[in-house]
């Protein structure tokens, strides 16, 4: 396995830079621009914003019947904007917003016949089905590579995917819904060919321990060892238990993304296991390339020159530094159907501190949970279950960890254990970091041990389950 650029690369790179020189096709340029952006100066950033958000506010407010309704109807016209900033007067786009004006034709769609359609997972509300035309998806494509390249992996070089079952890839088949990605011929040549990539099948059952699956990726990585893999959460931790269950070798993986905030003891477990470097990055299905790691690791970067990303509370109020609060996004890039202060469904923080890498894009401390999954503190108030997740996950006899809220309000954390190191003894010590992490909470927290987990209808893991009466 070749763990540095080589031939193949220099080839892909040269046939990329050639396509866009001869067709319609720049995904290319368009990435050497982007990663030029990340280190330009301040002034000429925002310039690049501004320049942008005024083009897309224009056009919004001329062109898409929904978002000119909504903002006249609030006596805001973004034509008057004289900065990037001014976007806060506008109203946030909920999801169910969106799909009513879907509904009611108010992104003109019925008027085109150019585009494709994907759609998000459904895991942070009811699916949103997305329009790209194939501009669009070079935009996308263009902060996809992005992400990928700041790891140190090229075209070419190998690469491999751990997918969850209902990831459109996959059209349906392990969910049992009908379903297709958009640009399906581009994406598997792109995919196999210029990425080298392999996509392996999924953990399709809806609890934990089915090692069936589980073993065919560790002979599959074992035969093919990429440079690069693509992971979610319960796979890699999946993967990892499997191997230190039965004593086996350990594979070598160079770099990974796992897309999941993850405590530092468990990052450093995950490395150690692997000898891998580990990253994240934040891509949802709404809009590409939001955000990713450097080699830093003190955050996510937030793709300012791609997104304007801003942090609310309930009363849609700026957060500040550190402060939890609801990610609202607006896609700098979205004419298909706009995205517009469009609120994701996601809680997160960002950092308000430069990067030592030099980057210009601000950091962002990871998300803390969906929305719909904050549980309720003893005041009454959401709180996010992120501090109790990540003092979990840095004890390393705990294999996963699930957390549920019984009705009495009561803070349920389920464990699975490495039997090996799981005691009476280290229950309490774990609880105590509970406690530590969330004072509040101490007395309606407890641990309890389980032997396995449960995903969700789509395949995908989330660390916050409904109380089962």
């Amino acid at each position: 396995m070749a763990d540095r650029p080589g031939l193949a690369t220099r080839a892909f790179e040269a046939a990329y830079a050639l396509l866009a020189r001869v067709s319609r096709y720049d995904a290319w340029t368009q990435f050497q621009a982007l990663q030029s952006n990340q280190w330009r100066a301040a002034g000429e950033l925002h310039a690049i914003r501004w320049a942008k958000a005024r083009r897309l506010l224009t056009y919004a407010m001329e062109q898409v019947p929904f978002y000119r309704d909504m903002w006249t109807a609030v006596g805001v016209d973004p034509r008057r904007f004289t900065c990037i900033d001014d976007l806060r007067h506008l109203p946030v786009t909920t999801r169910a917003a969106v799909l009513q004006a879907q509904q009611d034709d108010g992104f003109l769609l019925s008027r085109r016949n150019d585009y494709q359609m994907t759609h998000s997972s459904g895991t942070t509300g009811p699916r949103v089905y997305l329009p790209f035309t194939p501009a669009d998806m070079q935009v996308k494509y263009a902060n996809y590579l992005r992400e990928f390249y700041v790891t140190d992996w090229r075209l070419g070089m190998r690469s491999a995917a751990l997918h969850y079952s209902g990831h459109p890839e996959f059209a349906g088949r392990y969910t049992g819904q009908p379903d297709q990605d958009n640009y399906v011929g581009t994406r598997q040549f792109v995919f196999r060919v210029l990425h080298n990539r392999i996509l392996y099948p999924p953990y399709a059952s809806s609890e934990s321990g089915d090692d069936t699956i589980v073993a065919a990726w560790y002979d599959a990585l074992r035969r093919r060892p990429p440079f690069l893999l693509e992971t979610m959460e319960f796979n890699i931790l999946a993967l990892l238990k499997y191997i230190e269950d039965r004593g086996l070798p350990r594979l070598r993986i160079p770099r990974m993304f796992v897309l999941a905030t993850l405590s530092d003891g468990l990052r450093r477990r995950l490395e150690e296991a692997f000898a891998s470097e580990v990253f994240n990055r934040f891509g949802p299905h709404e809009m590409e390339g939001v955000g990713f790691e450097c080699h830093e690791h003190r955050g996510i970067h937030l793709a300012i020159d791609s997104v304007h990303p801003e942090f609310l509370d309930e009363e849609d109020r700026p957060v500040g530094p550190g402060e939890w609060g609801r990610l609202i996004l607006t896609d700098l890039d979205s004419y298909t159907m706009p995205l517009i202060r469009y609120e994701l469904g996601d809680i997160g923080s960002y950092v308000d501190q430069p990067c030592p890498c030099g980057r210009r894009f601000p950091l962002m401390n990871g998300i803390g949970c969906r929305m719909r999954d904050r549980l309720v503190g003893i005041d009454g108030r959401p709180l996010v279950p992120r501090p109790l997740i990540s003092a979990a996950q840095d004890d390393d006899a705990v294999r996963f960890v699930q957390i549920a809220q019984a009705p009495d309000g009561s803070i349920e954390v389920r464990v699975v254990p490495d039997a090996a190191q799981w005691s009476a003894g280290r229950a309490a010590t774990l609880l105590e970091r509970l406690r530590t992490a969330v004072p509040a909470e101490r007395d309606r927290l407890r641990v309890v041990t389980v032997d396995r987990v449960h995903l969700e209808p789509n395949g995908k893991f989330s660390a916050v389950r409904k109380w089962e009466s």
